[in-house]
């Protein structure tokens, strides 16, 4: 079921789908940089596992955070690392 948030920005897939890996990949976490990100017509669906759910919450932040991000589905498993 997605999220929803503020309005978003009309900002392109590609480019959005571009800023919320930057964000992803600026929280220093290898699990949160192995998530795939994709994204169509402004929604974001981010999938894959993760180690917490203290990471799952950051990576929803981190997309939040983006300018523009107005829906999100979370697809993410949290997963013991191993």
């Amino acid at each position: 079921m997605p999220m929803e948030f503020a309005p978003a920005l009309e900002i392109p897939d590609q480019e959005l789908q571009l800023r919320v890996k930057g964000q992803l990949a600026e929280k220093n976490r290898p699990s949160l940089r192995r998530l795939d990100v994709r994204v169509h017509q402004g929604m974001i669906t981010l999938s894959g596992s993760v180690t917490s759910f203290y990471e799952k919450q950051l990576a929803i932040h981190s997309c939040v955070s983006v300018a523009g991000c107005g829906r999100l589905v979370d697809a993410m498993q949290v997963a013991a690392a191993g």
